[in-house]
Protein backbone atom coordinates (compact mmCIF):
# COMPACT_ATOMS: atom_id res chain seq x y z
CA UNK A 1 0.00 0.00 0.00
CA UNK A 2 0.90 3.37 -1.16
CA UNK A 3 2.14 5.38 2.12
CA UNK A 4 2.06 9.63 2.40
CA UNK A 5 3.66 11.92 4.56
CA UNK A 6 0.72 12.91 6.42
CA UNK A 7 -0.14 16.32 8.90
CA UNK A 8 -2.53 14.13 11.50
CA UNK A 9 -6.21 14.37 10.64
CA UNK A 10 -8.82 16.59 11.70
CA UNK A 11 -12.45 15.72 11.37
CA UNK A 12 -11.14 12.46 10.00
CA UNK A 13 -9.73 14.38 7.20
CA UNK A 14 -5.84 14.00 6.71
CA UNK A 15 -3.52 16.75 6.29
CA UNK A 16 -1.25 15.65 3.22
CA UNK A 17 2.19 17.51 3.09
CA UNK A 18 2.91 17.91 -0.41
CA UNK A 19 5.52 19.80 -1.93
CA UNK A 20 3.95 23.58 -1.55
CA UNK A 21 5.11 26.86 -0.20
CA UNK A 22 5.06 26.74 3.42
CA UNK A 23 2.16 29.58 2.92
CA UNK A 24 0.05 27.56 1.06
CA UNK A 25 0.54 24.41 3.32
CA UNK A 26 -1.14 26.65 6.01
CA UNK A 27 -3.78 27.61 4.15
CA UNK A 28 -4.29 24.13 3.00
CA UNK A 29 -4.28 23.34 6.51
CA UNK A 30 -6.82 26.16 7.63
CA UNK A 31 -9.33 25.02 5.14
CA UNK A 32 -9.60 21.98 6.02
CA UNK A 33 -9.68 22.44 9.92
CA UNK A 34 -12.44 24.64 9.79
CA UNK A 35 -15.20 22.44 9.70
CA UNK A 36 -14.98 22.69 13.58
CA UNK A 37 -13.40 25.93 14.07
CA UNK A 38 -16.56 28.29 12.34
CA UNK A 39 -19.44 29.42 14.22
CA UNK A 40 -22.88 27.95 14.14
CA UNK A 41 -26.04 30.20 12.87
CA UNK A 42 -26.89 32.97 15.34
CA UNK A 43 -29.62 31.52 17.57
CA UNK A 44 -28.86 27.92 17.22
CA UNK A 45 -27.65 25.60 19.98
CA UNK A 46 -27.46 22.29 18.57
CA UNK A 47 -30.51 23.26 16.59
CA UNK A 48 -32.08 19.37 16.37
CA UNK A 49 -35.38 19.09 15.18
CA UNK A 50 -38.08 18.75 18.19
CA UNK A 51 -40.17 16.08 16.26
CA UNK A 52 -39.18 13.09 15.64
CA UNK A 53 -42.11 12.27 13.32
CA UNK A 54 -42.16 12.28 9.36
CA UNK A 55 -42.34 14.95 7.40
CA UNK A 56 -40.49 17.76 9.31
CA UNK A 57 -39.01 20.46 8.40
CA UNK A 58 -35.45 21.22 10.07
CA UNK A 59 -33.00 24.09 10.74
CA UNK A 60 -29.14 22.68 10.41
CA UNK A 61 -25.83 24.54 12.19
CA UNK A 62 -26.07 27.03 9.66
CA UNK A 63 -29.33 28.33 10.26
CA UNK A 64 -30.59 26.67 6.85
CA UNK A 65 -34.11 24.78 6.65
CA UNK A 66 -34.41 21.31 4.75
CA UNK A 67 -37.56 19.45 4.31
CA UNK A 68 -37.76 15.88 4.65
CA UNK A 69 -41.00 14.29 3.47
CA UNK A 70 -40.27 10.36 4.98
CA UNK A 71 -37.65 9.02 6.58
CA UNK A 72 -34.41 9.24 4.29
CA UNK A 73 -33.53 5.55 2.24
CA UNK A 74 -30.23 6.76 0.25
CA UNK A 75 -27.70 8.94 2.53
CA UNK A 76 -24.58 10.23 1.51
CA UNK A 77 -22.24 12.00 3.63
CA UNK A 78 -19.77 14.32 3.34
CA UNK A 79 -17.39 13.90 5.96
CA UNK A 80 -16.05 10.89 8.49
CA UNK A 81 -17.83 11.98 11.62
CA UNK A 82 -21.14 11.93 9.82
CA UNK A 83 -20.43 8.79 8.63
CA UNK A 84 -19.14 7.36 11.02
CA UNK A 85 -22.20 8.70 13.34
CA UNK A 86 -24.65 6.87 10.71
CA UNK A 87 -22.55 2.96 11.15
CA UNK A 88 -23.10 3.57 14.61
CA UNK A 89 -26.77 4.27 14.55
CA UNK A 90 -27.22 1.15 12.49
CA UNK A 91 -27.40 3.07 9.25
CA UNK A 92 -24.73 1.17 7.22
CA UNK A 93 -27.03 0.30 4.82
CA UNK A 94 -28.31 3.18 4.04
CA UNK A 95 -25.37 5.26 3.35
CA UNK A 96 -24.66 5.39 -0.66
CA UNK A 97 -21.80 7.17 -0.58
CA UNK A 98 -19.11 9.06 1.50
CA UNK A 99 -15.60 10.59 0.87
CA UNK A 100 -12.29 9.06 0.61
CA UNK A 101 -11.46 9.73 4.16
CA UNK A 102 -14.02 7.61 5.48
CA UNK A 103 -12.24 5.14 7.39
CA UNK A 104 -13.92 3.84 10.23
CA UNK A 105 -15.96 1.88 10.70
CA UNK A 106 -13.90 -0.31 7.87
CA UNK A 107 -17.59 -0.78 6.28
CA UNK A 108 -17.30 2.65 5.23
CA UNK A 109 -14.34 2.01 2.88
CA UNK A 110 -16.02 0.03 0.61
CA UNK A 111 -18.81 2.67 0.18
CA UNK A 112 -18.36 4.32 -3.66
CA UNK A 113 -16.70 7.70 -2.77
CA UNK A 114 -18.35 11.05 -3.97
CA UNK A 115 -14.74 12.99 -3.78
CA UNK A 116 -12.48 14.74 -0.79
CA UNK A 117 -12.30 17.51 0.87
CA UNK A 118 -13.14 20.03 -1.71
CA UNK A 119 -13.59 18.31 -4.50
CA UNK A 120 -17.07 16.71 -4.57
CA UNK A 121 -17.96 15.19 -7.67
CA UNK A 122 -21.56 16.07 -8.34
CA UNK A 123 -22.13 13.83 -11.12
CA UNK A 124 -21.15 11.43 -9.11
CA UNK A 125 -23.43 12.57 -6.00
CA UNK A 126 -26.93 12.59 -8.84
CA UNK A 127 -26.35 9.30 -9.73
CA UNK A 128 -26.52 7.90 -5.89
CA UNK A 129 -29.87 9.49 -5.94
CA UNK A 130 -29.98 10.73 -2.52
CA UNK A 131 -32.66 11.68 -0.61
CA UNK A 132 -30.57 13.17 2.48
CA UNK A 133 -26.69 14.57 2.00
CA UNK A 134 -24.92 15.18 5.40
CA UNK A 135 -22.75 18.05 5.16
CA UNK A 136 -19.93 19.89 7.45
CA UNK A 137 -19.20 23.63 7.43
CA UNK A 138 -16.33 23.63 4.68
CA UNK A 139 -19.05 22.49 2.48
CA UNK A 140 -20.77 25.51 2.81
CA UNK A 141 -19.28 28.17 0.61
CA UNK A 142 -19.50 26.42 -2.87
CA UNK A 143 -20.56 22.48 -2.81
CA UNK A 144 -23.93 22.86 0.14
CA UNK A 145 -24.91 25.31 -2.14
CA UNK A 146 -24.56 23.87 -5.40
CA UNK A 147 -26.58 20.77 -4.00
CA UNK A 148 -29.31 22.80 -2.90
CA UNK A 149 -29.72 24.62 -5.93
CA UNK A 150 -29.81 21.02 -7.60
CA UNK A 151 -33.10 20.43 -5.12
CA UNK A 152 -30.77 18.07 -2.91
CA UNK A 153 -32.01 18.15 0.99
CA UNK A 154 -28.12 19.45 2.57
CA UNK A 155 -27.99 19.09 6.29
CA UNK A 156 -25.11 20.75 8.29
CA UNK A 157 -23.66 19.74 11.44
CA UNK A 158 -20.70 21.75 13.14
CA UNK A 159 -20.34 20.49 16.72
CA UNK A 160 -17.61 22.65 18.76
CA UNK A 161 -17.81 20.56 22.08
CA UNK A 162 -18.81 17.63 23.69
CA UNK A 163 -22.00 18.63 24.67
CA UNK A 164 -22.66 19.66 20.91
CA UNK A 165 -21.57 16.46 19.73
CA UNK A 166 -23.66 14.34 21.62
CA UNK A 167 -26.80 16.86 20.45
CA UNK A 168 -25.29 15.82 16.77
CA UNK A 169 -25.48 12.15 17.66
CA UNK A 170 -29.18 12.79 18.71
CA UNK A 171 -29.49 15.25 15.57
CA UNK A 172 -28.63 12.51 13.07
CA UNK A 173 -30.89 9.90 14.74
CA UNK A 174 -33.63 11.97 14.56
CA UNK A 175 -32.97 12.95 10.62
CA UNK A 176 -33.22 9.13 10.15
CA UNK A 177 -35.93 7.63 11.92
CA UNK A 178 -33.30 6.31 14.60
CA UNK A 179 -33.90 8.51 18.03
CA UNK A 180 -33.77 5.21 20.12
CA UNK A 181 -30.85 3.98 18.77
CA UNK A 182 -29.49 7.79 19.17
CA UNK A 183 -30.81 8.36 22.53
CA UNK A 184 -28.88 5.23 23.66
CA UNK A 185 -25.45 6.31 22.79
CA UNK A 186 -26.20 9.87 23.62
CA UNK A 187 -27.05 8.63 27.13
CA UNK A 188 -23.66 6.50 27.25
CA UNK A 189 -21.66 9.42 26.06
CA UNK A 190 -22.79 11.55 28.84
CA UNK A 191 -22.48 8.53 31.59
CA UNK A 192 -19.17 8.50 30.47
CA UNK A 193 -18.25 12.48 30.33
CA UNK A 194 -19.90 12.08 33.98
CA UNK A 195 -17.58 9.99 35.32
CA UNK A 196 -14.78 12.13 34.24
CA UNK A 197 -16.12 15.64 35.12
CA UNK A 198 -17.45 14.02 38.90
CA UNK A 199 -13.77 14.53 39.39
CA UNK A 200 -12.52 17.21 37.80
CA UNK A 201 -15.09 19.70 38.02
CA UNK A 202 -14.31 20.89 41.38
CA UNK A 203 -10.07 21.08 41.30
CA UNK A 204 -8.90 24.78 41.50
CA UNK A 205 -6.65 26.15 39.43
CA UNK A 206 -3.69 25.17 41.10
CA UNK A 207 -4.58 21.88 40.74
CA UNK A 208 -5.16 21.35 36.75
CA UNK A 209 -2.14 20.75 35.20
CA UNK A 210 -1.22 23.68 32.41
CA UNK A 211 -1.47 21.15 29.14
CA UNK A 212 -0.79 22.34 25.18
CA UNK A 213 -1.96 20.23 22.73
CA UNK A 214 -0.24 19.83 19.17
CA UNK A 215 -1.68 19.51 16.14
CA UNK A 216 1.38 20.07 14.16
CA UNK A 217 4.78 21.28 14.66
CA UNK A 218 5.94 22.76 11.83
CA UNK A 219 4.49 25.83 12.48
CA UNK A 220 3.68 24.58 16.22
CA UNK A 221 -0.04 24.67 15.60
CA UNK A 222 -3.26 24.11 18.66
CA UNK A 223 -6.62 24.05 19.27
CA UNK A 224 -8.83 27.51 19.79
CA UNK A 225 -11.36 27.76 22.47
CA UNK A 226 -14.00 26.76 20.00
CA UNK A 227 -12.49 23.02 19.28
CA UNK A 228 -13.66 19.73 21.07
CA UNK A 229 -9.83 19.11 21.48
CA UNK A 230 -10.11 22.20 23.75
CA UNK A 231 -13.07 20.80 25.55
CA UNK A 232 -11.48 17.35 26.42
CA UNK A 233 -8.49 19.33 28.30
CA UNK A 234 -10.84 21.66 30.14
CA UNK A 235 -12.80 18.10 31.25
CA UNK A 236 -10.22 16.22 31.74
CA UNK A 237 -8.76 18.86 34.70
CA UNK A 238 -6.12 20.21 32.14
CA UNK A 239 -5.47 24.10 31.51
CA UNK A 240 -5.09 25.27 27.84
CA UNK A 241 -1.89 27.15 27.61
CA UNK A 242 -2.83 27.89 23.70
CA UNK A 243 -3.53 31.16 22.95
CA UNK A 244 -7.11 32.14 23.85
CA UNK A 245 -8.10 32.28 20.18
CA UNK A 246 -10.68 30.63 18.35
CA UNK A 247 -10.02 27.90 15.66
CA UNK A 248 -6.39 26.45 15.55
CA UNK A 249 -3.79 29.65 15.94
CA UNK A 250 0.01 28.98 15.51
CA UNK A 251 2.49 29.05 18.55
CA UNK A 252 5.98 29.79 18.95
CA UNK A 253 8.58 27.93 20.03
CA UNK A 254 9.39 30.81 22.80
CA UNK A 255 5.74 31.46 23.14
CA UNK A 256 5.97 27.50 24.59
CA UNK A 257 8.75 28.05 26.81
CA UNK A 258 6.81 30.75 28.02
CA UNK A 259 3.73 28.76 28.87
CA UNK A 260 6.08 26.01 30.41
CA UNK A 261 3.32 23.07 29.83
CA UNK A 262 3.18 20.64 32.52
CA UNK A 263 1.37 18.06 29.92
CA UNK A 264 2.11 18.42 25.94
CA UNK A 265 -0.05 15.66 24.25
CA UNK A 266 0.75 15.20 20.09
CA UNK A 267 -1.54 14.27 17.61
CA UNK A 268 -0.56 10.82 16.25
CA UNK A 269 -1.52 9.02 12.95
CA UNK A 270 -0.02 5.67 13.03
CA UNK A 271 -1.53 5.31 9.00
CA UNK A 272 0.42 7.59 7.77
CA UNK A 273 4.70 8.02 7.27
CA UNK A 274 5.02 11.34 9.25
CA UNK A 275 1.77 11.24 11.19
CA UNK A 276 3.96 11.13 14.56
CA UNK A 277 5.78 14.04 13.46
CA UNK A 278 4.55 16.52 16.28
CA UNK A 279 5.02 13.98 18.71
CA UNK A 280 9.44 13.14 17.56
CA UNK A 281 9.49 16.90 16.91
CA UNK A 282 8.56 17.76 20.85
CA UNK A 283 10.72 14.56 22.47
CA UNK A 284 13.88 15.08 20.17
CA UNK A 285 13.65 19.56 20.15
CA UNK A 286 16.90 20.20 22.24
CA UNK A 287 15.51 23.73 23.13
CA UNK A 288 12.40 22.40 24.66
CA UNK A 289 14.33 19.64 26.94
CA UNK A 290 13.59 22.17 30.27
CA UNK A 291 9.93 22.37 29.59
CA UNK A 292 8.35 21.04 32.66
CA UNK A 293 6.54 18.35 30.34
CA UNK A 294 10.21 17.19 29.30
CA UNK A 295 11.48 17.48 32.68
CA UNK A 296 8.66 14.54 34.03
CA UNK A 297 8.26 12.79 30.96
CA UNK A 298 4.51 13.77 30.15
CA UNK A 299 4.77 14.28 26.70
CA UNK A 300 2.42 12.09 25.07
CA UNK A 301 1.13 10.79 21.55
CA UNK A 302 -2.20 10.12 20.97
CA UNK A 303 -4.83 8.57 18.38
CA UNK A 304 -5.74 11.70 16.16
CA UNK A 305 -9.07 10.26 15.06
CA UNK A 306 -10.26 9.87 19.41
CA UNK A 307 -9.76 14.00 19.75
CA UNK A 308 -10.34 15.36 16.37
CA UNK A 309 -13.20 13.66 15.08
CA UNK A 310 -16.60 14.75 16.28
CA UNK A 311 -18.28 11.28 17.06
CA UNK A 312 -19.20 8.83 19.81
CA UNK A 313 -15.35 7.68 19.97
CA UNK A 314 -14.13 10.99 20.88
CA UNK A 315 -15.43 9.48 24.43
CA UNK A 316 -12.30 7.49 24.06
CA UNK A 317 -9.92 10.69 23.93
CA UNK A 318 -11.48 12.34 26.75
CA UNK A 319 -10.95 9.19 29.50
CA UNK A 320 -7.74 8.83 27.85
CA UNK A 321 -6.62 12.14 28.18
CA UNK A 322 -7.58 12.11 32.04
CA UNK A 323 -5.55 9.73 32.22
CA UNK A 324 -2.44 11.78 31.14
CA UNK A 325 -3.55 14.44 32.85
CA UNK A 326 -4.93 13.21 36.12
CA UNK A 327 -3.71 9.53 36.44
CA UNK A 328 -3.98 10.00 40.48
CA UNK A 329 -7.66 10.35 39.92
CA UNK A 330 -8.45 7.70 36.90
CA UNK A 331 -6.27 4.90 38.25
CA UNK A 332 -8.89 2.80 35.78
CA UNK A 333 -8.00 4.62 32.66
CA UNK A 334 -4.59 4.46 33.07
CA UNK A 335 -4.70 0.52 33.25
CA UNK A 336 -7.16 0.85 30.36
CA UNK A 337 -5.26 2.76 28.11
CA UNK A 338 -1.71 2.22 29.49
CA UNK A 339 -0.54 0.16 26.38
CA UNK A 340 -2.03 2.95 24.26
CA UNK A 341 -0.29 5.97 25.57
CA UNK A 342 2.46 6.96 23.71
CA UNK A 343 5.30 9.49 26.27
CA UNK A 344 8.52 10.43 26.18
CA UNK A 345 9.86 6.96 26.49
CA UNK A 346 8.87 5.41 23.25
CA UNK A 347 8.23 7.05 19.14
CA UNK A 348 6.39 4.29 18.02
CA UNK A 349 2.17 4.32 18.16
CA UNK A 350 0.47 1.49 19.40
Amino acid sequence: MRRIRCLGRVNGRALILKPLGLLTVIILIASILLGTACTRATGTTGPAPISTTFPMAVIDDLGQTINLDKVPQRIISLSPSNTEILFALGLGDKVVGDTIYDDYPAAAVDKPHVGGYADIDLEKVVSLVPDLILAEDIDKSDITPALEKMGYQVYTLVPHNLDEIVESVLTIGRLTGTSSQAKSIASDMQARIKVVTDKTAGLKDNQKPRVLFIIWHDPIMSSGTDTPSFDLIEKAGGISVAPEETGFPTISLESVLAANPQVVICNVDPAYDGGDAPLIFFQTEPRLRGIAAAMSGKIYGINASLVNRPVPRIIQGLEWMAAMIHPELFPQFVTQYMGMIISTATTTAR
